[in-house]
């Protein structure tokens, strides 16, 4: 190979160009630190072990026009460097190499190898391998993105998050594999940070044995979380390790961007929220060493600076263009962020700081931190403010028919009005008991709401007398006050709850609803500079969403802007469990949980669903909290449709037998809508 198409980057990346006529797989090659003859045999092949193993597989990743990275991990047994041989060729026989580089395997980086290939055809399908002495890894496929002012008729990608080892099933992996798709977008939660937490207890499949860590940090509820740069490697090297997973990284492309998980769990900056007190102190060390770890084993085309004593050292924001088609963007929603802006000290808990979080006062803090500041956003932003520019920019500029956001956390907005839906269930409980009353339901629960918006909270649970509701029943039902009084006021008193749970809640203030003041600037932009056809490809949450995204949640009015589209995450446990275990472990919340499930000849009933669509119907147009599964979309010039894949669940401790996908939910994006009709 030609030295000049061989260059060396910084941060451990190397490139060269393809070139046509190079010999074949047992051809020579004119560099001199090329390894040949290496004892050995073929991995896979009979009699004694292989030197070098490839443990975790082939990958690619960041298709573009003329480049792709390809990435693996080689080991020998002796931990030091290792010689390899990288080929890239057009059919999967590498009769004809286009690419047979001389590199090297670095313990420094775990052994991994990130390997840009440039110079390349657009649209196209390569194959690629590597060498090492005589030890051949599997074969890898991938493709590069069309051209860029090309005309493309179709584009077809899946985009999937949160596969959690230690949980459920990765059967999905296998559907995706067998599937024509151009790439995979990854939005994040690759890894899970811990292991033997609480959530990480429940049913698995037997082909995922437990984890631990070499280094560790227990929590006192008994999870231990990666800590140092060998805990996070480790992880890595774990999740990789299944044979499911490696096939969807040889068969496609993936283009990935990090969430919480890569580092913390629901952290900012350099900070993790654990304890209350947790994000007071920066922990710059663990930050830069998950920021490492994750750079190491993905397949992206971005830098490291590890001369760079900060967090921020990595930069993983990065946009592609697919023709005349598409533009996609990935942020990084955790890197710049700021604090929750309720911090989890001020409330002593992430219940009223992250989760359920009283509307008016989030409203009320987040507006004085942009007072105390100037008015900017920064100290109440997911982008920050150079990220933001950047984002507006890319999207001002673009000509392409659909703009797509790979964005980590939902934008749509999820409330709960505790003051109605707790007077829907008392409506509904007098109906039950006297099904004269049931014509009179919708009645009576506004009455009750505007009971309990008029009782005394003074003692921390709702003192009324119901008056809106007595001259109702009085009027409507014969029932005098006296009688009221004495036989229906005890009944609802029984069942009031505190009067913390009468407020207007946001269920999730992690995602876009915790930093609204900034989601309002970014679609004020989109609606005032005409951004056409935006869709954000969304996960996180664990459950499917779908709807259109409003330039303002809160106004009178508020228009559509774009539309979000959130997938469930591939094994991890569901929305619905997490506010499952929030009513049946947290008294205050008791009372709340016919609105979150119910129980019928022994088997529990997501209410969950229903209580959402109730508050948030305006703009969600499906809702399913309790899945897990997957995305695949197909783009044309006229429309996106978008498959939501719920998967089977587990057969016990072995993951469903094919097919794995249980039902199928389908979505329409229209061109020039900013809306989603639901189909089947």
């Amino acid at each position: 190979m030609d030295r000049r198409k061989f260059l060396k980057w910084g941060s451990f990346l190397t490139v060269s160009a393809a070139t046509a006529g190079l010999a074949g797989c047992n051809g020579s090659n004119d560099d001199d630190d090329a390894n040949g003859g290496d004892d050995g045999g073929n991995e896979g092949g009979g009699g004694a072990p292989a030197r070098y193993q490839y443990p975790q597989g082939v990958a690619s990743g960041d298709p573009r026009s003329d480049s792709i990275i390809l990435w693996t991990r080689v080991v020998g047994d002796d931990g030091a460097a290792v010689p390899v041989r990288v080929q890239l060729a057009r059919d999967e026989s590498f009769a004809q190499l286009l690419v047979d580089a001389s590199i090297t395997a670095e313990p420094d980086w775990d052994h991994t190898v990130r390997h840009k290939v440039t110079g390349l055809d657009p649209a196209s399908n390569y194959y690629y391998r590597f060498v090492a002495g005589s030890s051949t890894s599997p074969i890898g496929r991938t493709r590069t993105a069309p051209a860029e002012n090309a005309s493309v008729s179709q584009l077809k990608f899946a985009f999937i998050s949160c596969q959690d080892w230690s949980v459920n099933h990765w059967a999905a992996f296998d559907d995706l594999a067998a599937q024509d798709l151009d790439f995979v977008v990854h939005l994040g939660d690759y890894i899970y940070e811990t292991v033997k937490a609480g959530f990480q207890t429940g049913n698995v499949e037997s082909a995922h044995a437990p984890l631990s860590l070499p280094d560790g940090t227990a929590r006192a509820d008994g999870a231990v979380y990666a800590t140092t740069l060998a805990d996070y490697r480790s992880l890595y090297r774990s999740y990789r390790s299944d044979p499911r997973l490696q096939a969807l990284h040889a068969r496609f492309p993936v283009i990935a961007i990090w969430d919480d998980h890569e580092f913390s769990d629901d952290c900012w900056q350099d900070h993790q929220t654990y304890g209350v007190a947790d994000d007071e102190a920066p922990l710059t060390s663990r930050r830069r060493g998950a920021s490492q770890a994750w750079f190491e084993f993905m397949p992206a085309d971005v830098s490291l600076d590890l001369a760079n004593p900060s967090f921020q050292n990595i930069q993983i924001y990065r946009s592609f263009r697919f023709g005349n088609l598409a533009t996609l963007l990935m942020t990084d929603e955790r890197l710049y962020r700021a604090d929750h802006v309720i911090p989890e000290q001020q409330v002593g808990s992430e219940i009223g700081s992250r989760y359920f979080v009283p509307k008016r006062l989030l409203s009320q803090v987040e507006n004085t931190k942009m007072t105390n500041a100037g008015g900017q956003l920064t100290p109440v932003s997911i982008l920050g403010d150079t990220q933001r520019d950047w984002w507006k920019a890319q999207l001002g500029a673009s000509t392409t028919s659909w703009n797509l956001w790979g964005n980590e956390v939902s934008l749509l907005r999820m409330q709960f009005n505790g003051t109605l839906a707790v007077a829907g269930l008392l409506a509904q409980g007098l109906a039950t008991a006297q099904s004269a009353l049931a014509p009179l339901v919708a009645y009576m629960a506004d009455a009750v709401a505007q009971d309990l918006t008029g009782a005394d909270h003074s003692s921390g649970k709702p003192v009324t007398a119901y008056p809106a509701l007595s001259a109702l029943l009085d009027a409507q039902a014969g029932i005098p006050p006296a009688a009221f009084a004495a036989q229906i006021k005890p009944l609802l008193d029984a069942q009031l709850p505190p009067s913390l749970l009468l407020d207007d809640y946001l269920l999730n203030a992690d995602q876009w609803d915790g930093y609204n003041a900034e989601r309002k600037n970014l679609m004020a932009f989109v609606r005032d500079t005409g951004v056409r056809n935006l869709v954000a490809l969304t996960g996180d949450i664990h459950a499917f969403f779908a709807g259109p995204v409003m330039d303002d949640y809160d106004a009178v009015t508020p228009k559509p802007v774009m539309v979000d589209l959130v997938t469930a995450g591939i094994s991890s446990n569901s929305f619905f469990s997490y506010f499952k275990n929030v009513v049946d472990t947290d008294s205050s919340f008791a009372a709340a949980k016919p609105l979150i499930y119910g129980e019928a000849a022994g088997k529990i009933q997501n209410a969950f669903n229903k209580t959402l669509m109730q508050f948030n119907g305006d703009w969600m147009r499906h809702i399913d909290t309790d899945a897990q599964g997957f995305a695949v979309v197909t783009l044309t010039e006229t429309e996106l449709r978008c498959v939501f894949n719920k998967l089977k669940p587990l057969d016990g401790t072995q993951a469903p037998a094919a097919p794995v996908v249980g039902s199928q939910t389908v979505l329409t994006v229209a061109a020039g809508t900013a809306d989603v009709v639901v189909g089947t």
